[in-house]
């Protein structure tokens, strides 16, 4: 699993940036970003977002 963390994804620069590295990526291996916001939606081009307080709580 690869996992990108954000502080904010407030412009569309910065989401670019965050999920464009996981894009470039070629392998089948699950991608997700990690971040302090409510994204539109729950991901971007098929990488998922999670809501940091949400990823935690999977990992307790």
């Amino acid at each position: 699993m690869y996992v990108q963390v954000s502080y904010l994804l407030s412009n569309e620069n910065t989401i670019q940036r965050e999920f464009g590295n996981l894009l470039k990526i070629s392998d089948n291996h699950s991608k997700m970003v990690v971040s302090m916001d409510k994204f539109a939606g729950e991901g971007y081009d098929g990488i998922k977002h999670i809501y940091i307080r949400d990823f935690l709580k999977t990992m307790l």
